[in-house]
């Protein structure tokens, strides 16, 4: 009788083998969907990325359809990066067609090169716009010079286009009498800025500086109190109408297409502070009649010009 207990107790003591097995290879299969799964997600997720980033790439290395406007409006127009409506942007071409144009102004964008040159590009990478893939700042000028612009407007036109200096830049402005716009962009060279204020002294010309960063801006007024700044922004806050008084003639240049930047009075406050308005980049007419209706005194453009 003893030993019938006994066995009695060790069966219920003793899981069934068997099942054992059977429950863990049930929860081994679950595992390994689930790993398969997530495995797959993020794999999803990877590739989803990959192609949104090629598709967002793709949009903004591609050249752009223009519709040239022309305007009777008596308007301060700047000629976005040259004006790359009709030529590659931000080269000698794109400046030069902006002089014969008869623009107040013409923008750009500086980079200093690893040799100590100021070159002009929007863009700290050149493979939108060139030939040769490289970060401008970690090329000397001469290997800048070495690749070819083979991207933008009427680009056939133009077999043999180089990289544009600032100097070159500020020849072409002098020559068709138009105001140097200058974009000073990220966050570094500040203490190399006496380079750009020493080459703009030679030309005795006078100049527009513009930034995002309130830093460069200040770094330029401390070596250049003459002339004009503006403080960069997309939507125009409390904040930047402070940052921008803070700074000796600055004004705020602000994204003009952005209809935030029409409400709650914010730009009568900055006239009310004494602040130069520009606007950018504007291609509509009717948008522009509206800044001009607002205060605004300077149009960046990419495509409307004045009328012959």
């Amino acid at each position: 009788m003893s030993d019938e207990i006994k066995k009695i107790d060790e069966t219920l003591e003793t899981p069934n083998e068997p099942e054992v097995k059977k429950e863990k290879k049930k929860l081994s299969k679950k595992a390994k969907k689930i790993i398969i799964i997530v495995v797959s997600v993020v794999v999803f997720l990877l590739v989803a990325a990959v192609v949104a980033g090629v598709c967002v790439l793709n949009s903004y290395c591609k050249t752009k359809d223009y519709t040239v406007v022309a305007t009777t409006d008596d308007v301060t127009l700047v000629a976005h990066r040259g004006m790359r409506s009709v030529a590659p942007e931000n080269t000698t071409a794109s400046f030069t067609e902006a002089g014969k144009h008869g623009y107040w102004g013409a923008e750009c964008d500086v980079y200093r090169t690893k040799d100590g040159v100021w070159v002009i590009s929007h863009d700290r990478h050149t493979y939108r716009m060139m030939d040769k893939s490289a970060f401008v700042e970690k090329k000397t000028y001469d290997e800048l010079m070495a690749m070819k612009v083979d991207n933008g407007v009427n680009i056939d036109k133009y077999k043999d286009l180089k990289m544009c200096s600032l100097e070159d830049y500020l020849k072409i402005c002098q020559k068709y009498k138009m105001t140097p716009v200058i974009e000073l962009k990220g966050k570094n060279n500040t203490e190399h800025y006496n380079e750009i204020a020493d080459l703009v002294n030679q030309y005795k010309i006078d100049v527009v500086y513009i930034s995002f960063q309130l830093e460069n801006l200040k770094a330029m007024r401390n070596l250049d109190t003459s002339s004009i700044l503006y403080f960069l922004v997309q939507k125009i806050s409390e904040k930047d109408i402070e940052d921008a008084r803070s700074i000796l003639d600055c004004g705020i240049d602000f994204n003009g297409n952005k209809e935030a930047n029409f409400k709650n009075d914010i730009l009568k406050k900055c006239r009310d502070q004494g602040l130069d308005l520009g606007a950018w980049t504007i291609n509509d007419p009717e948008v522009m009649k509206k800044l001009e209706d607002n205060g605004v005194t300077l149009i960046t453009t990419d495509s409307i010009e004045y009328k012959k």
